[in-house]
């Protein structure tokens, strides 16, 4: 009996162990897909670096590799082919940067489209909790996705965390 005892035990360590080391390392940049550009399955990018988040003057650094390509093309065309990823590499074009001035609050997207946080919705004309102006347009999202509402309002928080909750 002692022999499974001390197996049963040796397994639990082991497996706490791993536990402890897979909690203890820092989770690299290319894992972190909080930033997207639509609001279809596997639309994101991979994250390359931040800088100033919360700041007058936020950076998010970013790439579309060909594997957040994969991603949308597996996730939403269901598409396991190599020319999907290659035409996706092709048809999506985003800046390399989402950024924030936490303190207006104001923010571009991935496609260098500029918005505005103007605080909590009131309206029951929107399906939104907040406030969200397009400033090129003046138009404020409805909260659909089809307004890139969802879109726009997830990169503002990756940006300025603890504004928009």
């Amino acid at each position: 009996m002692p022999i499974v005892s001390n197996a049963r035990a040796l397994r639990v360590t082991v497996v706490g162990l791993l536990m402890s080391v897979t909690l203890a390392c820092p989770i690299h940049a290319q894992e972190d897909h909080g930033i997207y550009y639509g609001s279809r399955a596997g639309m994101h990018v991979t994250t390359v670096s931040k800088s100033g988040i919360g700041t007058s003057k936020a950076v998010i650094l970013i790439d579309h590799t060909p594997q957040d390509a994969k991603a949308y093309c597996v996730e939403y065309e269901q598409d396991y082919s190599m020319a999907c990823v290659k035409r996706t590499m092709t048809d999506v074009k985003v800046k390399d940067r989402v950024t924030a001035n936490c303190t207006e609050p104001t923010w571009t997207d991935v496609y260098g489209q500029s918005y505005a946080f103007e605080g909590n919705s009131k309206s029951s004309d929107l399906m939104a909790d907040y406030i969200v102006r397009n400033l090129a347009s003046g138009e404020i999202l409805d909260g659909s996705s089809a307004s890139g509402y969802f879109t726009a309002l997830s990169i503002f928080q990756e940006l300025c965390p603890g504004i928009a909750k």
